[in-house]
C-alpha cells in the first residue's frame, strides 16, 4: 500500500523583491526577505503587491523588478524603497495606487524605470529621486505615463526628472514646479524652454471644489 501525501509544487511569480524570487511559499509575508520590513505581500489572484509602512532596501539589486502583466502596487501609509540600481523596474503595464505614499530612491539609475509599457499613478503620492534619472521610460516611443488625482515629485539630476515617455497624461492634476514647465513630445520629457528639466518636477492635484 502506497502511503504519504503529494506535496504541492512551489510556484514562482514574475516578481522579484530585493533580489529574491516571490513564490507561492513566501508571497503572504515578503518581510522574510533580507532588506524588507513592514507589511509586504503579493496576491497572485488579483496581481496586487501591497506595501504598508514598508521599507525595501536593495543595496545591490532593484527593490522591485517585475514582468507581471497588470501589476498593481497598493501603497498604504508611508513606504520607502531604496536601491543601487533602478528602484522599480518593469516591462508590463503597472499601476501605483492605494492612497498612501511611496518614496523611491536610486543611487545609480532610475527611481522608476518603465520599459515598453505604461505606468499609471492614481490617487496616491509618489516621490522618485536619483542622481541620474527620476521617472523614466526606455526610448520614449513605447512608454506612456498617466497621473490621475495624485501628487508626484521626480528628480533626476543628471539625465532628467520625467523623461523618455511617448505621452504624459494628467487627470485632475497639473505640473506645479517648475513654473511654466510642460511635457514636450518632441523630446519626450517634461521640459522648460525646450530643455529637459533636471531639477525637481512637482505634479499636484487640481482642486475640483
Amino acid at each position: 500500500m502506497w502511503t504519504g501525501m503529494a506535496q504541492a509544487q512551489t510556484e514562482d511569480y514574475e516578481l522579484i523583491i530585493a533580489g529574491a524570487q516571490v513564490t507561492s511559499d513566501n508571497c503572504n509575508d515578503l518581510s522574510v526577505i533580507d532588506g524588507v520590513s513592514g507589511t509586504v505581500k503579493y496576491d497572485p489572484t488579483t496581481k496586487t503587491l501591497m506595501l504598508q509602512n514598508a521599507t525595501i532596501n536593495a543595496e545591490d539589486n532593484n527593490a522591485i523588478l517585475t514582468k507581471v502583466d497588470g501589476l498593481t502596487i497598493k501603497v498604504i501609509d508611508t513606504n520607502f524603497l531604496t536601491a543601487e540600481f533602478a528602484t522599480i523596474g518593469f516591462r508590463k503595464p503597472l499601476t501605483i495606487t492605494g492612497g498612501g505614499t511611496l518614496n523611491a530612491e536610486s543611487q545609480k539609475n532610475c527611481a522608476i524605470f518603465v520599459k515598453g509599457a505604461n505606468l499609471t499613478i492614481d490617487n496616491c503620492t509618489v516621490n522618485g529621486k536619483s542622481a541620474v534619472y527620476g521617472i523614466a521610460g526606455n526610448d520614449g516611443m513605447n512608454e506612456n505615463l498617466t497621473i490621475k488625482n495624485a501628487t508626484v515629485t521626480a528628480e533626476g539630476t543628471e539625465k532628467g526628472s520625467i523623461v523618455d515617455f511617448a505621452t504624459l497624461t494628467l487627470i485632475d492634476c497639473k505640473i506645479a514646479q517648475p513654473t511654466d514647465a510642460k511635457f514636450d513630445p518632441s523630446i519626450h520629457s517634461v521640459a522648460l524652454n525646450g530643455e529637459k528639466v533636471k531639477t525637481k518636477v512637482m505634479i499636484t492635484k487640481v482642486s475640483t471644489g
